[in-house]
């Protein structure tokens, strides 16, 4: 692998922050993510979708200031989503020129269609098909139409408390607790403006979740969270959480199935933790998930990246 392979460019979306707020979280997030970079031999590169243009003559093409990062063999990761439909579109733009491309697109880790990284409701689809518990979803029609959702919610989901989240999002953004079906009423008028889609699930009430890492095959790590502190269970596959998470086998059986069905080597699952047993909420492919102070996760991730390129 020569040193020309060896940068990671994460391209970003500062327009959907406030002003200053994705710079903050770089930098929140760069120590972390820099040294497992580095401990493996990579450089880290942060880049603005808006600074990047992709085009195609005898081959794929990428250009940064005047530089096409496609010339020669690097890695990527390209956020897939954003709250701007235009943005949106470009940033599909930039991951499929990348795709075709000799580069690794570090969240393109699965096969499959690529709505299955990103669509919270096709996640919640194959799980069902896999037998695997999932809150019960309904997704809301676009515009003006979205209130012809609401007898369907009623019927299938009763009349509350539930979730109302974009189908296709991260970091927790626009996720909305709707405790009646009155308030669930209002809530759908104003999703219907944002011009986006939206999914109402069935809320379920929980002690914690749990975040697992799985790269390569193997759980490298558990993250167990609740409302005031979280826990990390690491090297999960020697048993490291069996005392920690009660019913710990069956989540671990489960994650693997995903793994499988989506012939995925890299993942994070997300498990809510209910009295009737552990329920998949989502799941998500690439770096940017994985926890700031647990570096098992970030050096098995390089390691699998090293791994790609080699």
């Amino acid at each position: 692998m020569s040193t020309s392979d060896r940068t990671v460019n994460l391209v970003y979306r500062p327009d959907d922050f406030l002003p200053g707020l994705a710079d903050e979280i770089l930098r929140r997030k760069n120590p972390a993510l820099a040294g497992a970079a580095e401990r493996a031999g990579f450089g880290l590169r942060f880049i603005p979708v808006h600074e990047l243009t992709p085009a195609s003559d005898d081959r794929p093409r990428l250009w940064w200031h005047g530089e096409d990062l496609l010339s020669t063999r690097q890695c990527f990761q390209v956020d897939d989503f954003s709250w701007d439909p235009q943005t949106s579109h470009f940033l599909k733009a930039i991951y499929r020129t990348v795709q075709e491309s000799d580069s690794l697109l570090l969240n393109r880790t699965m096969d499959g269609p690529e709505y299955l990284t990103t669509d919270k409701l096709s996640i919640a689809q194959r799980a069902a098909a896999l037998g695997i518990a999932t809150p019960a979803s309904v997704a809301v029609p676009y515009g003006r139409h979205a209130r012809s959702v609401l007898p369907l919610v009623e019927e299938h989901l009763g009349r509350g408390p539930y979730i109302l989240k974009p189908r296709e999002m991260g970091m927790g953004f626009a996720v909305q607790k709707i405790d009646t079906f009155r308030q669930l009423s209002s809530a759908i008028d104003m999703a219907a403006q944002a011009g986006i889609g939206y999914l109402v699930q069935r809320y379920l009430p929980h002690t914690a979740d749990v975040r697992v890492y799985l790269t390569a095959g193997d759980i490298i790590a558990a993250l167990h969270r609740t409302a005031a502190e979280g826990s990390y269970m690491t090297n999960v596959s020697q048993g490291g959480v069996s005392s920690v998470l009660p019913g710990w086998k069956e989540v671990e059986e489960q994650c693997f199935r995903v793994a499988t069905s989506l012939q995925a080597s890299c993942l994070s699952t997300d498990w809510l933790l209910t009295d009737s047993g552990p329920v998949l909420d989502e799941w998500s492919t690439g770096f940017g998930s994985f926890p700031d102070d647990e570096p098992k996760v970030g050096d098995a991730f390089f390691s699998w990246v090293r791994s790609k390129l080699e």
